[in-house]
């Protein structure tokens, strides 16, 4: 897979103190796995060209090379910058795609794959015969619109989920509704009920029946028959001589 291949820039051997020479022993550390001492090759070349006004295909090389030893230190950020500075200075178009191929490589790794896509783009329309830069346009590609497909698939589970949820609580909601109707039904039919047996008690208590005005006269009457028929037997005793009780 070309996706996490870079091109490095090979620069002619110099063995001295000048900005190739300095690009020459970085080479020798990159390849050798020392990133950090390949860094600091690249940066003390490119400390030579602050004061110089035009930079040449070493300069072009040194920030590229850079880039490259700082991507295998996962320093994705400053190797972005120093591609970028290797673009802007890129006199042929293979150097161009060259280092945008490898700006695309390191977007990748830093998971902006929007990046990745217009670099890789870029690449082609410097060179259109660029076999790497198309095939990893294309992956990158083909893996974005996967994981565009799972987001959607994964959102489309969610609302699933989500309408799942929903009708389980309003069956829920109905179901305690229900139930909360069926509760006063029963306490309205335990009401009647109470009601009923209280009536029907009160109805099976004896009612004293209101008297008559006859009836209340023929009382009446009998007390006053009674009275007389007393005072009769009275009088009746008191008129008979008393028994003269001898004291033998």
């Amino acid at each position: 897979m070309q996706v996490l291949s870079l091109l490095l820039v090979m620069l002619q051997a110099a063995p001295d103190s000048s900005a190739q020479g300095q690009g020459w022993q970085g080479n020798l550390f990159l390849q050798n796995n020392q990133l950090q001492e390949a860094q600091d090759a690249y940066e003390r070349g490119l400390d030579l060209y602050r004061d110089r006004h035009s930079m040449d295909n070493i300069y072009y090389g040194l920030q590229n090379n850079l880039g490259l030893a700082l991507h295998g230190q996962s320093n994705f950020e400053k190797a972005q910058s120093a591609f970028g500075e290797a673009v802007k200075t890129a006199s042929r178009p293979t150097d161009a795609t060259r280092t945008l191929y490898n700006a695309g490589n390191n977007a990748f790794s830093m998971q902006a794959n929007e990046a990745a896509l217009e670099h890789y783009r870029e690449a082609l329309l410097a060179d259109p015969t660029n076999e790497d830069a198309r095939f990893n346009y294309e992956y990158v590609k083909r893996l974005q619109q996967q994981q565009q497909d799972q987001q959607q698939n994964d959102d489309n589970q969610d609302q699933q989920q989500g309408d799942q949820d929903q009708e389980q609580n309003q069956d829920q909601q109905d179901q305690e509704q229900q139930n909360q109707e069926q509760q006063q039904n029963q306490e309205q039919q335990n009401q009647a009920q109470g009601e009923e047996e209280q009536s029907n008690s009160e109805q099976q208590q004896p009612r004293e029946t209101p008297m008559s005005r006859a009836e209340a006269e023929r009382i009446l009457q009998a007390l006053e028959n009674e009275e007389k028929e007393l005072l009769r037997e009275i009088q009746k005793a008191e008129g008979r001589p008393r028994r003269v009780t001898k004291d033998w």
